[in-house]
């Protein structure tokens, strides 16, 4: 009677510890998702992404902004496009050391 009652407490436990594992395995993906989103890796490859979608976004207007008004020289709206984005960097560049370096810089280039 004591071993029947053993083997019911030793397959109670490993029906628990089964219930266990299924409920780890339902959250695993979310968790491991979880996991590699704190990762350097992670963070690099959605900078790099990230500048690769917005560049291909400016791309992609200024080419629609060129097709559509044949008066605008491509030669002459690159170099806007590049004096315009020097403006934007200093004057963001002087925020930032107006707070006291408080605030985000911008970083990398929009070049094509």
């Amino acid at each position: 009677m004591a071993t029947s009652k053993k083997k019911d407490s030793e397959n109670n436990q490993l029906h628990k510890e089964v219930d266990q594992l299924r409920k780890k395995l339902e959250t695993a993906d979310d968790e491991a998702v979880a996991r590699y989103k704190m990762t350097a890796e992670y963070k690099s490859s959605l900078h790099m992404y990230g500048a690769k979608s917005l560049k291909a976004a400016i791309k992609m207007t200024k080419e629609w902004l060129i097709d559509d008004r044949l008066e605008i020289n491509s030669n002459e709206y690159d170099t806007y496009l590049k004096k315009r984005w020097a403006t934007d960097l200093a004057s963001q560049k002087a925020k930032v050391s107006d707070h006291g370096g408080v605030g985000s810089q911008l970083d990398g280039s929009l070049d094509n």
